[in-house]
């Protein structure tokens, strides 16, 4: 991408989204189709954009295509091992553990759905509801249901021991074969 032609276009939507001829450096009479309200709020909107992307050096970090999830045996390493969490904690702390910021995050229901797939969670229907439960192996594991009520609501969550969470990072492997494939 030509940084210079960037910059140089940039400049003439500066201009024009304030209402000034490129070309002349003249202002534009009130009534010209540049002074429009909506062209106006776009050529902004485009110059904001144009702008990103020559601070990137040419690249817009909105579209550059993150690399799939993965962790190195270093990194994996470095996961500490902490009581009974939720889901959303262990994930958490997954993704804390990247190095890469290009990298995609490890979701919350990749790794239910994988946990599931291997028999330590089961999909169960309760009161019209479709909710996650762990198996006689998932609980023979050390995932437990804990009752949670706070300010906003009441509900049953599935807790992972550190047992569990070792078997994951144990296993990271096969998590990664599953969301790969």
């Amino acid at each position: 991408m030509n940084l210079e032609l960037l910059k140089h276009a940039q400049g003439y939507i500066e201009k024009m989204a304030n209402g000034i001829n490129p070309l002349t450096g003249e202002i534009t009479p009130s009534n010209d189709m540049i002074n429009n309200v909506k062209i106006s709020r776009c050529l902004f909107y485009v110059n904001d954009i144009l702008k990103e992307v020559i601070a990137n050096g040419g690249v817009n970090k909105n579209k550059v295509k993150k690399i799939p999830f993965s962790l190195t045996l270093e990194e994996l390493n470095k996961y500490e091992y902490t009581g009974n969490l939720a889901i959303t904690k262990v994930v958490q702390k997954i993704n804390a553990l990247r190095t890469n910021e290009n990298m995609e995050k490890l979701k919350v229901t990749e790794m239910c759905n994988w946990l599931i797939e291997i028999g330590l969670l089961q999909v169960i229907e309760e009161n019209g509801h479709k909710l996650k439960r762990p198996t006689e192996k998932g609980q023979n594991m050390g995932m437990t249901i804990e009752h949670v009520v706070n300010e906003f609501r009441e509900y049953d969550l599935v807790s992972y021991s550190e047992d569990v969470q070792k078997y994951i990072i144990s296993n990271f492997k096969s998590l990664l074969k599953f969301i790969n494939k």
